[in-house]
């Protein structure tokens, strides 16, 4: 095996009192003999490429021979870093073939005039041979991912930036695998209240940040194939630009459904692409040729990944504006095969037009976001009256009657009446409709607590027993409602 950028192998070869002549037809009928594709023959060298059986990157393999040591050089064609051994071995396979028809050469040597219009028809043959693409639909390894390659470049780039960003991320302090919530806001996550509080670069920067290492590694090969089977096609920039309007269409469909979820990653933008594939395959626009188990997987991954959007804590919204902005983009392009630049116009001219009127939307919706964060935060003066309110009442059993009858009246009933005055403080605001009917019901248990306290002081003052009937009605009824806002709760 070897390692490098890309991977390769060499050895020197001998001439083996081979004239150059001969030495180049050997050559040649090695390469044919291997069913390498020879693409290049002159005074200095040949150069032919490997064939391979999967749909991967295969090897350029160069005979060097204009100085008096020749060498045979295999070297990666996807600037793979890890090679397997595939390099090596086309050496010695070469060297196999070469010996055993240099010893053929030597015992039926032809007509030098002969070797030469072979060699001449042969170089011909190879200009057209390296107008020839390889059909790529695999990676050559795991690191080929990231290596940037022929019609493989902006793919790789995406990829280094959430890495980096990742990793930058990680050093400052973030968790490796379960980053907070207030550390993904703090980098740029979508967050409805601070986006639409023109923090818009949000939309795109969220594309960049993901909740953690398992997060960013099965987004990075997603795009990874995505980018595989579809920049080749779209060429660098239409690639580029698509995934972006489709990370930041992606993002407005989540700020538009979810009024106060955290949202990051790629997984909108990713979606946006194998939308966009599905549409090339589906109307054969695509150049490449993909077998039926690579379509199949393509399709099962997309559709499994859009019903498990629907889950408890996944951005569904993210996957499904993202995949719908695809379907729309490849609809475009598919439409206009041979005119990509018309094509990309076209989808810049849409994505122009829905970003700026869906952030008018959402920003028209911002008082109804900042009003439920105002309701949180003004129901922790709740909690804490409600503490103090309960606490006056443990005193119940306590020695000192007026300390007694203090506690209940200024400290108990005092802070169930503040209650009251802040539930229905808070119902003014622009909720949504279950908030308010939950506040109905808090201001029913504020008012229920405060008449027990109310027969309490009456039951101590009087010093009287008539009161316990009452008091019992009224805490069965505070128990009944509590279990009943904790069901509506889970509902």
């Amino acid at each position: 095996m070897a390692f490098g950028l890309p991977a390769s192998f060499s050895q020197y070869i001998p001439f083996n009192n081979l004239s150059k002549l001969e030495f180049q037809y050997v050559t040649i009928l090695a390469c044919e003999k291997l069913n390498w594709t020879i693409t290049t023959i002159n005074d200095e060298e040949l150069i032919a490429e490997s064939t391979v059986t999967l749909p991967t990157w295969n090897e350029k393999i160069t005979i060097n021979y204009q100085f008096e040591d020749p060498f045979v050089l295999s070297q990666s064609n996807g600037n793979q870093i890890y090679d397997r051994g595939r390099n090596k071995k086309n050496t010695e396979v070469f060297f196999d073939q070469f010996n055993e028809l240099r010893k053929e050469i030597r015992t039926n040597f032809a007509e030098e005039k002969a070797l030469s219009n072979y060699i001449i028809t042969t170089a011909e043959t190879s200009q057209t041979n390296k107008n020839l693409e390889v059909t790529v639909s695999q990676f050559y390894s795991p690191f080929s991912v990231l290596i940037p390659t022929k019609n493989y470049i902006i793919t790789p780039i995406l990829l280094f930036i959430n890495i980096l960003l990742f990793f930058i991320m990680y050093f400052s302090g973030v968790d490796f695998f379960s980053p907070t919530i207030k550390d993904i806001i703090q980098w740029g996550a979508n967050y409805g209240p601070l986006t639409t509080d023109n923090n818009w670069w949000r939309l795109l920067s969220s594309v960049f940040i993901h909740f953690g290492f398992v997060h960013l590694i099965a987004n990075c090969y997603a795009l990874a194939y995505v980018g595989l089977f579809i920049e080749s096609h779209l060429k660098k920039f239409g690639f580029l630009f698509l995934y972006l309007f489709c990370g930041l269409l992606s993002s407005l469909s989540s700020l538009y459904w979810n009024e106060d979820l955290v949202s990051a990653g790629a997984s909108g933008a990713i979606f946006g692409m194998y939308g966009i594939l599905l549409v090339l395959l589906a109307t054969k626009t695509i150049l490449k040729k993909l077998n039926a188990n690579t379509i199949f997987f393509i399709v099962f991954f997309v559709i499994i990944n859009l019903l498990d959007s629907f889950k408890e804590g996944i951005d569904g919204a993210a996957h499904v504006g993202g995949f719908v902005s695809g379907i729309v983009f490849g609809s475009i392009f598919a439409f206009l095969k041979t005119k990509r630049k018309m094509a990309l116009a076209i989808a810049s001219i849409i994505t122009l037009i829905t970003v700026p009127s869906i952030s008018f939307y959402c920003k028209s919706k911002k008082i109804y976001i900042y009003k439920i964060i105002e309701y949180q935060n003004r129901m922790q003066e709740f909690v804490d009256m409600e503490k103090m309110a309960l606490e006056a009442y443990s005193t119940y059993a306590g020695d000192d009657t007026e300390d007694v009858l203090y506690m209940i009246q200024d400290r108990g009933i005092y802070y169930w009446d503040e209650n009251i005055k802040l539930i229905k403080e808070l119902d003014r605001l622009y909720l949504p409709k279950n908030i308010h009917e939950n506040n109905q019901k808090l201001e029913l248990y504020c008012t229920l607590r405060k008449k027990v306290y109310q027969l309490a002081y009456k039951k101590i003052k009087e010093n009287t027993s008539m009161y316990d009937g009452p008091i019992g009605n009224l805490n069965n009824q505070i128990l009944e409602l509590l279990q009943e806002m904790e069901k509506n709760q889970k509902e």
